[in-house]
Formats: C-alpha cells, structure tokens, sequence
C-alpha cells in the first residue's frame, strides 16, 4: 500500500498521540499538513514531518488534494467539529475525529447525518482502546466460552489532573462535560464494543471545582443486546468509574459464571485469569501502547475502501453520546 498522507487538524497533546502512531506505522501514514490556530503549536508538529502548516482547518481542507491528502485527524476540542467534520467530508476526506464525537447529543447527531449524506468519504470516531490487544483477546475468550455466561463489566479510568480544572476540558461549554466525557466515553464504548448495545440505569458524579464540570463519574449500564455469542446475553451489568481527581486506575475486568478476567494498563504486557476458587492464569499479552498505530493504519485502510474493522463509526460515537447525555442529565 502506498503512503496514506493525512492532516492533523489540531495541535494539542492528543495529536501528539497520532503523530506517534505515525512514526510508528512502517511509512503506511504520513503527516502531510497541520492546521492549529497556536502558530508554535502547528509549526512544532508540522516541522518534526517537513509538512505544511495552516492557521484553520478550512487552510489544510482546501489545499488537502494538492498536497495528496486523503484523509484529517481532528484533535479539535469536541464543541468546533461540526464545521470542521462538514468541511472535510464535502471535500471528498475521510475524516478519523477525536472522541467524544461531539460536546452536545445534538452535535453527535448532526455528525452521524453528515456521516450517512457523504457515505463516500469514511468517517469514523478515535476510540482506540478497541485497538488494545488485551480487549481484543477477552473478546476472544469469551467467544471461545472461557468465562461462561457474562455476568459483569467493570472499567477503571481515573488519576490526578489538577491542571484541568483552569482548561477547556472543564469548561462545559467547549466540553460538555468533565471526566465522564473524557476518560467515560472511551469506557462506555468499550462495553458497548465488547458486551452489546446499552441502557443507562444510573449515574452520580462529583464535582471537586467549584463552577466546572464534574471530577468524577459513577454510572451503572445495562446490556440491551449482545455484541454476538451465546455467552452474550442481554442484562449484562456494566460499572463504569471515571475521574479526574483521585489515586491513577486504569482496569478492565470482565466476569462470568466460570470465572474472571482482569487488565490493568498499568501492567500493560500481562492479562489475567481466575477462576472461581480464585486460582491466577497470567499470561503475557502485547502492549496496550500499540493500540494509535494500529487504529491509524486501520483507518487508512477503510478510508481506500477496506473493511471498517474495529473502528466505531460515527453511530458508534452517535449511540455512546447517548449514554453520556443521560448520565450528565441524572448525575448533575
């Protein structure tokens, strides 16, 4: 496959992410152009790639065939993407947007319309844990029956992010939201990547800063449908705990009848298996690092006509929005 050249749209820590899984992709992605409004920001990333660099995405969107481009990363806060997304896709580019899909359930249904009216040009939502080996393989088993019958998901994304509380990412008007946005987004796509589609039972969120959005999110989900297999049933629980202020946990366990499995990224090459008397089976697993790149080659891959994969599409980002907006509405 020739060399998949992409713009980063948005140069903050994130596109730091992409530009990573880049470098990392055996020449299949090149950064051809960067648009940020920062001019450091732009020219530092555009000139670690000898790539253009532009002040508006609207720039990098109408210089993108010139330059050979065929598709955007956007790494924009979630509340300017809908012109951004509009732009790209009525340019002919697929489009690999950040999660969330957007700040607003409103805004996630714009982008799954936009999404469904230029089918033409792939779009698809950057929730790469999907991409993590670890997920992969507990799919895997409990496909295979390793677990019995689900019974429980629980997933873990929290540490100390003091520094958010004076950033965008607290402010709910360029967010919309806190840590359940942020770090809850990726869990609920995740249950619904590997348990099945969901309902929302209930959710508290705490709010550490005064006047900004929440620091921390419990919420409890239960399976509609199955995401395939007789080990699937519909009434799988599903906990989820998000937070921006508090001790760094980032687990994934998945229970059954005939026992459980856990992965902590903090532990990236190890997952493990207990039974019901409690019994460990560790076994080593590739790294969760791996899971950018991959994501990145993938997208490259369906942008030229390929297989989505194990990319969420725009419904995907449409149906987790969803979710969010029921919790903010009961955990507020």
């Amino acid at each position: 496959m020739s060399t998949f050249k992409i713009g980063i749209i948005g140069a903050g820590g994130i596109a730091g992410a992409h530009a990573a899984a880049a470098k990392s992709s055996e020449g299949k992605v090149r950064i051809a152009a960067v648009a940020d409004p920062s001019e450091s920001g732009r020219n530092t990333l555009a000139g670690q790639w000898d790539a253009k660099a532009y002040a508006s995405a609207d720039e990098l969107t109408a210089n993108a065939k010139s330059l050979g481009i065929e598709g955007v990363v956007v790494c924009t806060p979630p509340g300017v993407r809908v012109g951004i997304v509009r732009s790209a896709l009525e340019a002919g580019l697929a489009v690999l947007s950040e999660k969330p899909i957007a700040a607003s359930l409103a805004d996630a249904h714009t982008l799954a319309d936009l999404a469904r009216k230029h089918s033409n040009s792939r779009s698809a939502v950057a929730y790469c844990h999907r991409f993590t080996p670890a997920i992969i393989e507990m799919k895997r088993q409990i496909d295979a029956g390793r677990l019995g019958r689900v019974t429980r998901f629980e997933n873990i994304f929290a540490c100390d992010l003091p520094g958010h509380e004076g950033k965008w990412f607290s402010d709910l008007a360029v967010s919309g939201g806190g840590a359940f946005i942020d770090m809850g987004s990726h869990s609920v796509d995740l249950y619904r990547y590997v348990i099945g589609e969901a309902e929302l039972l209930a959710a508290a969120y705490d709010h550490k800063w005064m006047g900004r959005a929440e620091t921390g999110a419990s919420v409890l989900l239960r399976s509609l449908t199955s995401a395939g297999g007789r080990n699937l049933p519909a009434g799988v629980a599903g906990f989820i705990a998000s937070g921006w202020a508090e001790t760094s946990r980032f687990t994934v366990a998945i229970h059954g009848t005939e026992g459980s499995f856990f992965y902590d990224y903090e532990r990236p090459e190890e997952i493990v298996f207990k039974d019901l008397l409690g019994k460990p089976d560790v076994k080593p697993i590739e790294t969760c690092g791996v899971r950018f790149t991959r994501q990145l080659i993938q997208f490259a891959d369906y942008a030229r006509g390929g297989s989505i994969g194990g990319l969420a599409s725009f419904e995907d980002g449409l149906a987790t929005a969803r979710i969010i907006d029921g919790a903010n509405r009961a955990g507020r």
